[in-house]
């Protein structure tokens, strides 16, 4: 499920800003677009450095603990160092992979709606989600971080411990350059799985946000199948009876600067 890398760079004061952009797009109550679960990371925005690597199954309300929005104890986030990271910089990177809406967890933000829907249909609503969502990101988490340590011969600064020990044992060697994607804004020219669009831009531009879940499918068929871009395009563009990827290039969506 997962295909996506959007990346973003805020300032200490746009904190809120940011938050309020990841809930338009990967709120949990949503059927369409992204799932609220995901891996994230921060980076440094001067220097290009991964500076953490995590999951969420809530990108929301994980970035506002991170950030001081929401209360949590200072071991159980990165506030700390946020706060002193923003003594001596300006912006700091963020970014996300994200899965389809189709791996949304159930989580306290829409176990009513669940519920809800569990009740009208007569089934269980434990039953009613793709639980796999969960699962995928704990194994991916642990794929990316152990990824980093065997290239660079350490965690992320901000990471004490790896991931998910399945995760570990599964590390290809390609997998750097999904790491190396998060933090360097450059890479969208020559990378597919990157957004043209930041998480804000994506929050205010709908169009956007059809293209890139658009392309979205494409990146799914490249990272489940091992395919290289040209040919998951060609499988996607079979079964394109709207013309989005017409539209995508008719529009020169695809030639955007990503500027962060």
């Amino acid at each position: 499920m997962f295909g996506t890398v959007i990346l973003d760079a805020y300032k200490k004061d746009e904190a809120e800003e940011m938050a309020s952009a990841i809930d338009e797009l990967f709120c949990p109550n949503d059927t369409y677009g992204w799932a609220s679960a995901g891996i994230y990371s921060f980076w440094d925005y001067n220097t290009n450095e991964i500076l953490y690597i995590g999951l969420a199954s809530d990108l929301y309300e994980r970035f506002r603990q991170h950030n001081g929005l929401l209360p949590i104890s200072l071991n159980s986030c990165k506030f700390s160092q946020i706060q002193e990271y923003f003594k001596n910089h300006s912006k700091l990177g963020y970014t996300v992979f994200v899965q389809s809406i189709l791996a949304q967890p159930i989580i306290h933000r829409n176990k009513e709606l669940y519920q809800s829907i569990a009740l009208e249909e007569d089934y269980s609503s434990e039953n009613s989600v793709n639980t796999q969502g969960i699962a995928d990101i704990k194994i991916v988490e642990g794929i990316l971080i152990e990824s980093y340590r065997k290239t660079y011969g350490h965690f992320p600064p901000w990471n004490k411990v790896g991931g998910s020990i399945k995760g570990q044992n599964h590390v290809m060697h390609y997998n750097i350059n999904i790491v190396r994607s998060f933090c360097n804004p450059k890479m969208y020219k020559g990378n597919p799985i990157i957004s043209r669009a930041t998480i804000r831009e994506l929050a205010s531009n709908p169009s956007y946000v059809h293209y890139e879940n658009y392309l979205h499918g494409v990146r799914m068929q490249m990272l489940k199948y091992g395919i290289d871009y040209s040919h998951a395009l060609e499988i996607l563009n079979r079964s394109d009876p709207f013309n989005c990827y017409k539209r995508i290039i008719d529009e020169g969506y695809l030639n955007k600067q990503l500027i962060l």
